[in-house]
């Protein structure tokens, strides 16, 4: 006789289970339980509801997501129907769930995006980020490239022709130009192919070194998976639209026409005419411009209708114009060394400089040509602003970065309107981490140290390079904000991570504006023993300077402090911060905040578990007494009354095999939801066994069982799983009620033989 399991069967009857896995969200109702959890955990998104059933439609998203984010962020859900006091504590009513992020046990932001697995996971991958591209609104026909395997494929395969920008999130021009490239991709859909490529993303790097991405955007036309040449047409739908219906490379522009080709009131000089001109007019304004120069393009016709206007009012005086890149001899011996460049002459002289560009304050300035009042003192060099920037040179470069950890340092250009934005940013970055004597922010002037920008690959402006002990170059391709800055360099092998917190302020600091606080006293671990020697009655406050109940007691604290003062009540309340002297926090067993013990005679007596109002510190401490004894422990549940099967070590395995399918809640004793589950557990069980015993509810304590939880990888209670025939099915995910549980199991697949 053969046995077998008829697979094709089970997932025709069930598909469902094959599928799931094990959840890894974490379901809190009590209030101290969210805090403590959210303060230890660096990344958490909690989803409020306003019951479980509000959640029954997003429970899967929510599974994909904790799967996805496993080790990376957690997921809490929070139901206000059981939580009433947690959800009232948050400020949370939600109509039916609302999702709120945590940072560091601090509230970050409400959750934005689409309620879909893909949105979820990029906000815990970033989320203090902008809206990545794929998630705006009308970006959907844009093909978004998550790696350069996902390209390569996409190359292979795509017969469509395909227009690929290649950008950087905090591009300003990419920001501009993305409604227009997504537009464009809705226009073109079925047609062409526009994909989108965040190659900033450090996974990304492939991409950006193989098609020598050194610009944003930057946009490459392919065809039957082959780069044909750059984009050619304009940056904007129309733009795209057009030069998509015609492919080609871009075309070189026709050159110019020479302005002096043109018909205008502007008189044109050369080096053969100038000095003649110059005597026969005793009022000249002469612009000198190069033709390549955008200024000068954007000048001239204002300087031309200004021209006209003199003819047509009759002012006196010319308005003339030089192309300094022909007329050498002139602009030499006027010393032009940018563009355009305006002066004005008197009788065949040179008088002043003129400073405007329109037409009417050119027109204006002719009627009465008068000098203009000085101009403004040159900016001052960099190097000479009072600022935390390290200044390098020639000399100092080596030797200062060979003695820094990390150094971040700015190649820049005086001129560079990119680095006059930066610096402020960079300088604001360096104030804040001065006192890291192993950090340095660093500029180089590129004008005044040519050879060393040379030697460091520099050709462009500003760039920013990351060394380490001067050694191991890598480009900073972050943001320039004093954030992005300041969040790179604590920890450049991985910017993404969370800051540390800053140190915390000594007690007598953080308790200062607390009234009675000169009553208490704040020992250390290096002080802690003769303190409670010296003292034969204290209470001892053990808390976290973040700790809200914390902050909440310390006025009664104080007060009471202060009151056994006034009343000569013999003994002191002392307050130890147990986040900095975790010394003591760890010889205390300090586990929760704040935690309140009791010493008598220099020795732990017991711990606190009185009111915390003053009345209540005061009326302890005047008759110190041991509280009375916890209840007796609950029975086990494996002692109880039930159709539930309670599983060992010795014969989980055994037991498994010997029914068709079984359901199994691992638990722990202590857990307040397997609590909550158990009579609802055990109505099913009950039902179900007066109808099948091939079908039948378990269960495994993880605290005498740990062998079996940890082969089953429980990581969270209560935990359900099924089991058909001994091997896992699935997760059971669903609301904890015995009219689903049984519903579950009674249609789970059954294991058959087959002759």
């Amino acid at each position: 006789m053969k046995f077998s399991l008829l697979w094709l069967s089970v997932l025709c009857t069930l598909p469902f289970y094959l599928g799931a896995k094990q959840s890894l969200i974490q379901e809190i109702d009590d209030l101290k339980e969210f805090k403590k959890y959210i303060k230890t955990k660096p990344n958490v998104l909690v989803v409020f509801a306003k019951n479980s059933k509000a959640l029954s439609p997003y429970r899967q998203t929510f599974n994909e997501v904790s799967q996805e984010m496993k080790g990376k962020a957690s997921l809490v859900v929070v139901d206000c129907g059981e939580a009433k006091k947690l959800c009232k504590n948050m400020k949370v009513n939600p109509a039916s769930i609302e999702l709120k992020h945590f940072k560091g046990g601090n509230f970050n932001k409400d959750y934005d995006r689409k309620m879909v697995t893909k949105s979820m996971v990029n906000f815990l991958l970033d989320p203090t980020g902008d809206i990545p591209w794929e998630e705006e609104t009308g970006a959907e026909d844009v093909v978004h490239v998550e790696s350069p395997k996902a390209f390569y494929k996409m190359l292979r395969k795509q017969k469509q022709p395909m227009l690929v920008m290649f950008y950087a999130p905090w591009c300003g021009f990419c920001k501009r130009m993305k409604p227009d490239f997504a537009a464009a991709a809705t226009a073109l859909k079925g047609q062409a192919i526009l994909a989108g490529i965040d190659v900033d993303k450090p996974h990304q790097m492939e991409l950006r070194q193989e098609y020598n991405i050194t610009g944003f955007p930057t946009l490459y036309y392919f065809e039957n998976g082959k780069k044909k040449f750059n984009y050619g047409g304009e940056n904007n739908k129309d733009g795209i639209l057009s030069w998509m219906k015609d492919p080609k490379p871009p075309q070189p522009k026709e050159e110019e026409k020479p302005w002096s080709a043109e018909p205008s009131d502007v008189v044109h000089l050369t080096d053969d005419n100038f000095a003649t001109v110059m005597a026969e007019n005793p009022s000249v304004l002469v612009m000198f411009y190069a033709p390549w120069c955008g200024h000068c393009k954007t000048m001239k016709p204002e300087y031309a209708k200004a021209a006209a206007a003199l003819k047509e009012k009759n002012i006196d005086g010319v308005l003339a114009a030089v192309d300094a890149t022909k007329e050498k001899k002139i602009g030499d011996q006027f010393k032009i060394t940018g563009f355009p460049t305006v002066k004005y002459f008197k009788d065949g002289e040179f008088a002043f400089d003129f400073s405007e560009r329109t037409e009417d304050k050119i027109v204006e300035f002719m009627k009465n040509p008068s000098e203009p009042p000085p101009p403004p003192p040159p900016e001052q060099n960099w190097a000479d602003v009072p600022s935390d920037v390290v200044h390098l040179t020639d000399d100092t470069f080596k030797s200062f970065l060979r003695k820094k950890k990390h150094a971040l340092i700015m190649f820049y250009a005086p001129w560079c309107g990119h680095c006059k934005k930066a610096k402020p940013e960079f300088q604001n970055a360096a104030a804040k981490l001065v006192d890291d004597q192993k950090v340095a922010f660093c500029a180089v002037d590129c004008t005044v140290h040519q050879a060393l920008c040379t030697q460091n690959e520099v050709t462009g402006y500003p760039t920013l390079k990351y060394f380490n002990y001067g050694k191991n170059p890598q480009n900073y391709m972050g943001g320039r904000e004093e954030a992005d800055f300041v969040k790179f360099m604590k920890d450049p092998s991985n910017p993404g991570a969370t800051p540390p917190p800053p140190p915390a302020d000594p007690p007598e600091k953080q308790w200062a504006d607390i009234k009675g606080m000169e009553n208490l006293h704040f020992p250390t671990a290096s002080n802690f023993d003769t303190f409670i020697q010296d003292h034969k009655s204290a209470l001892v406050m053990f808390y976290a300077p973040w700790c809200g109940h914390c902050k909440a007691m310390k006025p009664a604290y104080g007060e009471a402090a202060a009151k056994l003062k006034q009343e000569k009540i013999d003994g002191v309340l002392a307050a130890v911060d147990a986040t900095a002297e975790q010394a003591l926090g760890t010889r205390f067993n300090i586990r929760g905040y704040p935690t309140l013990k009791y010493f008598k005679n220099g020795q732990e007596a017991f711990d606190y578990q009185s009111g915390r109002s003053t009345n209540d510190l005061v009326s302890f401490m005047k008759d110190p007494k041991e509280p009375a004894p916890p209840p007796p422990p609950e029975p086990a549940w494996s002692t109880v009354p039930s159709k539930v099967n309670h599983l060992t070590s010795k014969d989980f395995k055994s037991f498994l095999k010997s029914k068709s399918s079984v359901l199994v809640m691992f638990y722990a004793p202590w857990c307040g939801h397997c609590k909550k589950a158990k009579p609802e557990y055990q109505a099913a069980a009950d039902k179900l066994a007066k109808e099948s015993d091939s079908k039948v509810f378990a269960a495994v304590d993880c605290t005498t069982n740990e062998d079996i939880c940890k082969t089953e990888k429980i990581d969270g209670y209560p935990t359900i799983k099924l089991y058909s025939d001994g091997n896992y099915m699935a997760d059971y995910n669903e609301d904890r009620k015995s009219e689903n549980l049984y519903n579950f199991l009674t249609n789970a697949p059954v294991v058959k033989e087959e002759l």
